[in-house]
C-alpha cells in the first residue's frame, strides 16, 4: 500500500473515531433532556359515541370491554404519574353508548374523577352525578350500583359541592345507603351511616324510621345494639324497647316453628299458621299473616327519604 493510501485509511479511522465521540456526547446530553421530559397533556383518543357505535359494525360489547381495560389502564398510569385524567367521563359515556348495562362504569366512574391527583370540577361531579343514576335504572336491584351511589353522594362528592348543596346531596345519599342495604350490600352500616346524616340534617324522623329498617336486616347482634343505642340518643326508646320486643318474638318463633333453617329462610318462608283456619282470613287476622311484617309495628310510618 502507497503512504498516500495509508494516509487515507488512518484519516479514515480517525474521522470515524471522532464521530463517534461527537455522536457519544450527543446521545448523553440527549438522554439527559429526555429524562427531564414529562407528558404535560393529553389528547382524547376517541369519536363520538355516536360515530363509535358506527364503526364498531355491531361488535358493541367486545369494543366496550376493550375501552375498559384502556379505562383502566390510562387512570392507573396517570394516577401512577401524578397527573390528572380529564377523560374518564368521556370514557365512561362512550362505553355506556356501547353497552349501557357495564355495571362496572356505574360502580366505579367516581372513583376515576373523584381519586385523582387534583381536586375535581364541579362540572365533572354533576357528570359523574348522571351517569350514576343512569345505573339506578339500568340496574335497580344491584347492591352494589346503590352502594357506589350512596357513599358518592354522601362522601365523594362533598368536598367539590356549594355549600347550599352539601344537604341536599347528603339527603339523597342516606336514602340510596338504606337501599343499598336492603338489597344486600356488603357494607351493612352504610344504612346506619345514612341514618346519622338524617339525623344530624334534622330529619329526625325519617332517621329513626331508617334505623329500625336497618335493625330488621342487621347481620350480628353488635350491629343491632349499636342501632339500639343509637335509638335511645334519639330519645325515641320506645321504638327501641318495641324493635327489641319484635327480635325476641321473632327469635322464639324461629326457635320452636323452623329451628332447622337459616334466619334468613325462616323469614323467607313465613311464620307457621293454621291453613283451615286461616282459610279466607290470610292477611286479615294476625294469626294467619304471610310474613313478619306485623312485628314491624310502625317502622315505615315516618316514610323513606328520596333516593334521587
Amino acid at each position: 500500500m502507497s503512504k498516500s493510501g495509508a494516509r487515507t485509511t488512518w484519516l479514515a479511522f480517525a474521522g470515524l473515531a471522532l464521530l463517534a465521540l461527537v455522536a457519544d456526547r450527543l446521545r448523553a446530553r440527549v438522554t439527559e433532556r429526555v429524562a427531564h421530559l414529562h407528558d404535560t397533556a393529553d389528547v382524547y383518543p376517541l369519536p363520538a359515541p355516536e360515530q363509535l357505535k358506527v364503526a364498531a359494525i355491531g361488535y358493541d360489547d367486545a369494543i366496550a370491554s376493550i375501552l375498559w381495560v384502556s379505562l383502566l389502564y390510562q387512570y392507573g398510569d396517570h394516577v401512577g404519574k401524578n397527573r390528572p385524567f380529564p377523560y374518564a367521563t368521556a370514557y365512561a359515556r362512550t362505553i355506556l353508548h356501547l353497552d349501557p348495562n357495564f355495571r362496572q362504569v356505574y360502580r366505579f366512574v367516581s372513583t376515576f374523577v373523584t381519586m385523582q391527583s387534583k381536586a375535581p370540577e364541579l362540572r365533572e361531579i354533576v357528570e359523574v352525578r348522571e351517569l350514576m343514576e343512569r345505573g339506578l335504572e339500568e340496574h335497580p336491584s344491584d347492591p352494589d350500583v346503590w352502594g357506589a351511589y350512596a357513599s358518592f353522594m354522601m362522601f365523594e362528592a362533598i368536598p367539590t359541592l356549594p355549600d347550599d348543596q352539601k344537604k341536599r346531596w347528603r339527603l339523597l345519599g342516606a336514602g340510596a345507603a338504606q337501599r343499598a342495604v336492603e338489597l344486600g350490600y356488603r357494607i351493612d352500616s352504610l344504612g346506619y351511616t345514612g341514618a346519622l346524616f338524617l339525623e344530624r340534617n334534622g330529619y329526625r324522623d325519617l332517621a329513626i324510621a331508617q334505623l329500625r329498617r336497618s335493625y330488621a336486616i342487621a347481620p350480628d347482634e353488635a350491629t343491632r345494639t349499636k342501632i339500639l343505642r343509637k335509638l335511645e340518643r334519639l330519645q325515641a326508646a320506645n321504638v327501641a324497647d318495641s324493635l327489641a320486643r319484635d327480635y325476641e318474638t321473632f327469635h322464639g318463633r324461629w326457635a320452636v316453628e323452623a329451628p332447622f333453617v337459616t334466619e334468613s329462610v325462616f323469614t323467607l318462608i313465613g311464620p307457621k299458621r293454621d291453613v283451615g283456619a286461616c282459610a279466607g282470613k290470610v292477611a286479615v287476622e294476625p294469626s294467619c299473616a304471610i310474613d313478619f311484617r306485623g312485628l314491624a309495628g310502625e317502622a315505615g310510618a315516618a316514610g323513606s327519604p328520596p333516593v334521587r
